[in-house]
């Protein structure tokens, strides 16, 4: 166990230092760059490269390959952040992290154009990757991340949105992205397809734990623990599963009055009704289960300390409190 973590500590910190390079560029570009280090370095648990540099030890990743990997599991972070500052823009957040968000401190302007720069440096730390199937993969993840908001968009406030139409958003909104971190690495080190296919269903079904998760917070956590606003979910009018299975299992009476609730974002309301129906309870075992495939997804890859870790991090993530 003390190899596997020397061998994350130490890539982390590889990464970290990628990260840095490629917001330190020119003069012209030092104002943007100098925003987008503030939301590189406000934290994070870097989950996303983690994922990467375990996977690929997992797989006994070929030792030529390693800088590769780095690089990817590097603009696997800098997709992410870049689509979170653009998430703070529309959903209006003035905190990320427990810290003030960039279009707090600089303007929606400002950020969304960050968000785009950030953009371009992932696809700069990819492009020294030089393997045009992991391109098609981000370009497809990135594309995946956009419909994932836009579906949100779609169902903003639509309190008849279905359990299906819900995990098809989370999906897009996080398990496309968890699914590159891990495919993507089995897909540099050349593995056979049932391997990049087990790889994506462990991301995907790892993704869909995490965002149940996360949706739990807004109705379970506090601003304090969660470093953001609890409640944002409610006032944006995003239907998440703690809503979608308290409306299914109150009565029609309650019905009523808990859509009036949600319509009128009375948190007060919608939790009292949460906890009636023990919609945060029946979320955890939605999340469990998806454990439970990500967990069987990775009975392709052969038993390491590697793959325990990846299997303990998918159990994390079913069962955060921030």
């Amino acid at each position: 166990m003390e190899t596997v973590k020397n061998h994350l500590e130490a890539d982390l910190e590889k990464v970290e230092e990628i990260l840095s390079s490629v917001l330190t560029g020119s003069a012209y570009e030092a104002n943007v760059n100098s925003m987008c280090l503030h939301v590189v370095k406000a934290g994070g648990k870097r989950i996303r490269p983690r994922l990467s540099i375990l996977t690929f030890h997992a797989l006994d990743g070929k030792k030529e390959l390693h800088e590769k990997m780095l690089k990817f599991a590097s603009s696997c972070e800098l997709l992410h952040t870049a689509t979170l500052v653009h998430d703070d823009v529309i959903d209006k957040a003035s905190l990320r992290r427990g810290k003030p968000t960039l279009n707090d401190i600089s303007g929606n302007h400002a950020a969304v154009l960050a968000g785009d720069y950030l953009f371009t440096r992932c696809f700069f730390c990819i492009h020294d990757v030089d393997n045009q199937k992991l391109f098609k993969i981000l370009n497809e993840t990135l594309a995946a991340l956009v419909m994932g908001e836009i579906n949100q968009l779609d169902t903003q406030g639509n309190t008849n949105i279905s359990i299906e139409d819900y995990e098809k958003t989370i999906y897009c909104k996080t398990g496309a992205l968890f699914e590159l971190t891990t495919s993507g690495i089995a897909i540099l080190n050349d593995e056979s397809d049932e391997i990049v296919e087990a790889l994506k269903e462990y991301g995907k079904q790892l993704g869909i734990a995490f965002q149940v998760a996360d949706d739990m917070l807004d109705y379970s956590s506090s601003t304090e623990t969660l470093g953001k606003s609890i409640g944002e979910d409610l006032e944006d009018g995003r239907i998440t599963l703690p809503l979608i299975l308290a409306l299914r299992d109150c009565s029609k009476e309650d019905k009523a009055i808990l859509e009036k609730a949600i319509k009128d974002c009375d948190l007060d309301k919608v939790l009292e009704f949460i906890h009636k129906t023990d919609s945060l309870n029946k979320c955890h075992d939605f999340a469990l289960k998806a454990v439970e495939k990500a967990k069987m997804a990775l009975n392709l890859i052969k038993d390491s300390e590697y793959k325990n870790t990846l299997i303990e991090l998918a159990k994390k993530a079913a069962n955060r409190s921030k």
